[in-house]
């Protein structure tokens, strides 16, 4: 594998022994996601699997009404979809890359077999799906209880995590379909992060400037779901 990532930058294949990694490694392969690719419709059953490095995938519900409503983000803390090698094979969301990079791609049937004879990586999705158990019901939480300045520090938080960046495209339009918001109301939440210094934005752009502001604005959302995450899944 010709490239300059390492499976240790997805922590899923992180928690992986050296023995059982380097019995999927010849499985994967490096692939680019652009902002704005579709990797899944709902209830499409998906022929590879993904294992975000730098980039982040969002899933989304489409109503009957033809709106949409944002269901989570998944980056290099885990993979896209997790339902493939635990028997549910399709999910009722779509999915689309929020925040552009790489990720690692394997075969959706290769990983379910191997899955099957690697206990520790089955044990390892596993908890990587309660974790994320815990990240929806937090946003579900947020949503009904903290401002819309609160939940935008929140998800600016987790892209740069999940994104092991600071400087990311991400635009208003595709915050607010995330968080259930008018784009105005996000534009106008993103202006007053941008006077305090905390955020720079142009152009479909965005650069935390201060990531400790962000966090002491932020609700408690965003340290629940970090220390689920590092609980479950290691630092």
């Amino acid at each position: 594998m010709l490239h300059l990532h390492s499976p240790k930058q997805n922590r899923i294949l992180a928690a992986l022994s050296a023995e059982d990694l380097q019995e999927l490694l010849p499985c994967l392969s490096v692939v680019y996601l652009k902002v704005g690719g579709q990797l899944a419709d709902s209830g499409q059953r998906l022929a590879s699997a993904y294992f975000p490095i730098d980039s982040v995938i969002s899933l989304f519900y489409s109503m009957k009404n033809g709106e949409s409503a944002g269901v989570t983000v998944i980056g290099n803390e885990g993979m896209f979809s997790v339902s493939q090698v635990l028997g549910g094979v399709s999910m009722p969301y779509w999915a689309t890359v929020e925040a552009a990079g790489h990720a690692f791609q394997v075969n959706a049937d290769v990983l379910d077999e191997i899955s099957r004879r690697m206990p520790a990586l089955r044990d390892t999705l596993l908890l990587y799906a309660q974790a994320s158990l815990t990240q929806i019901a937090q946003s579900a939480v947020c949503s009904k209880h903290h401002s819309l300045n609160q939940q935008l520090c929140q998800h600016l938080l987790l892209i740069c995590d999940k994104s092991l960046s600071e400087d990311f495209r991400l635009t208003h339009e595709t915050i607010a379909s995330m968080l259930g918001a008018r784009r105005e109301s996000v534009t106008e939440a993103a202006g007053q992060l941008r006077e305090q210094g905390l955020i720079d934005y142009n152009r479909g752009r965005i650069r935390v400037r201060d990531r400790v502001g962000l966090e002491q604005l932020c609700c408690e959302c965003y340290g629940v779901v970090r220390e689920e995450f590092t609980r479950l899944l290691g630092g």
